[in-house]
């Protein structure tokens, strides 16, 4: 089908993978290693935030939207994500806030494009084998 596509539906290896402590702890991958697995397989890209997000009460910045474009397979894609910064009261300004928040974005913009989306689909996955046959999961 689809040569980048498939590259970027491939899971990371597990020695990249880490796991977030505490209760509300999931899989991940740095922001690093998403940008690392983009640029090797699509080249250049854009990224922007959009839109900051503040909180009502306090008027901190508690997330943004953000944009990834890229070309995959000869097609310009755009694709528009939320991120948030986790506690928001432990950053000790606005701009680390949005750092951490861009890179959520920017993570989640990638797994929309196949690029990590095994970390949340976890034992469902089955992009790989969907784009290697017929499209069918």
């Amino acid at each position: 089908m689809s040569d980048q596509l498939e590259q970027l539906a491939k899971p990371f290896p597990q020695s990249l993978i880490e796991r977030k402590p505490g209760k509300a702890g999931g899989d991940y991958v740095k922001h690093s290693v998403v940008a690392e697995k983009l640029l090797a397989t699509v080249g250049p890209y854009d990224f922007r935030v959009v839109r900051e997000i503040r909180d009502a009460d306090t008027s901190q910045i508690v997330g943004v939207i953000g944009e990834l474009t890229c070309t995959i397979d000869g097609r310009v894609t755009t694709i528009a994500e939320a991120g948030d910064c986790d506690n928001p009261g432990n950053w000790p300004h606005d701009g680390a806030r949005v750092k951490n928040a861009a890179s959520d974005a920017f993570k989640r913009c990638a797994m929309r494009l196949g690029c990590g989306l095994h970390l949340w689909s976890q034992d469902a996955y089955r992009l790989p084998r969907a784009l290697a046959k017929d499209g069918t999961p």
